[in-house]
């Protein structure tokens, strides 16, 4: 019961992952991502070790193919998992287990893939790439991937298969590695009735920090304290 856009953006190498589902804490076992190999998600059943592994051996390596093939070999219930990776290559695989609810499936686009199951029709899988194609390539890439997401929540999202149910999405995650960065961006929502509204939220208040953080894992001797630098952001 999860909806997700993995997309790159070629003009400067940055992958990236945004992610919505009923199930609680998102970011901590579905999304990988590595600036320059690949971004991942391992969900419906989800097993994070196949999307770690996964990376690990494209990271050493190994040709895509062969590594997408050996981590789903080494789980133990496979038929339970939908996994996808976006290379930073470009190139594009999908999983979707014989035990993953309807509907499940995945549409590949420009430059992004959107990958869902328990979704309410395939048409939330073709909005969310609409959405993210739609946005031109000057718009900030973090913008393309939350409205991708939204995209697929206004197209229908989760819904129960069984009885129609449409389900919220409690938490949701984005993620954005670029090359030459120490770390990825990491917003996570690991609880709230209206994730992707409140990832959006944290999106903001986040977005003109990242690279204050950068620059303070590099070297903070000359940056100036981080409530003031906040108050030069927000004048009153």
């Amino acid at each position: 019961m999860t909806f997700a856009i993995l997309g790159s953006d070629p003009a400067d190498g940055k992958l990236g992952i945004a992610i919505a589902t009923y199930s609680l804490g998102v970011g901590a076992t579905c999304p990988q991502i590595q600036a320059g190999t690949g971004v991942a998600t391992s969900q419906a059943s989800t097993n994070p070790a196949v999307g770690e592994q996964l990376l690990e051996l494209l990271k050493s390596g190994r040709n895509p193919a062969y590594a997408f093939e050996q981590a789903i070999a080494n789980d133990s219930y496979p038929e339970f998992r939908q996994i996808a990776l976006l290379t930073a290559d470009g190139q594009v695989l999908v999983h979707s287990g014989t035990h993953t609810k309807p509907f499940s499936g995945h549409i590949t686009g420009e430059n992004c893939i959107a990958v869902g199951n328990f979704l309410a029709d395939v048409g939330v899988l073709e909005q969310m790439v609409q959405a993210f194609e739609d946005l031109p390539d000057s718009a900030p890439f973090t913008t393309r991937l939350i409205a991708a997401l939204e995209a697929g929540k206004s197209a229908g999202g989760q819904r129960e298969p069984e009885s129609g149910e449409s389900l919220t999405e409690r938490s949701a995650c984005l993620m954005v590695a670029a090359p030459g960065e120490s770390f990825p961006i990491d917003i996570r929502v690991d609880f709230s009735e209206d994730a992707i509204s409140a990832l959006r939220q944290a999106l903001a208040a986040y977005d003109p920090m990242h690279q204050y953080y950068l620059a303070r894992a590099e070297n903070p001797e000359n940056l100036p304290l981080q409530y003031d630098f906040v108050k030069r952001l927000n004048p009153t």
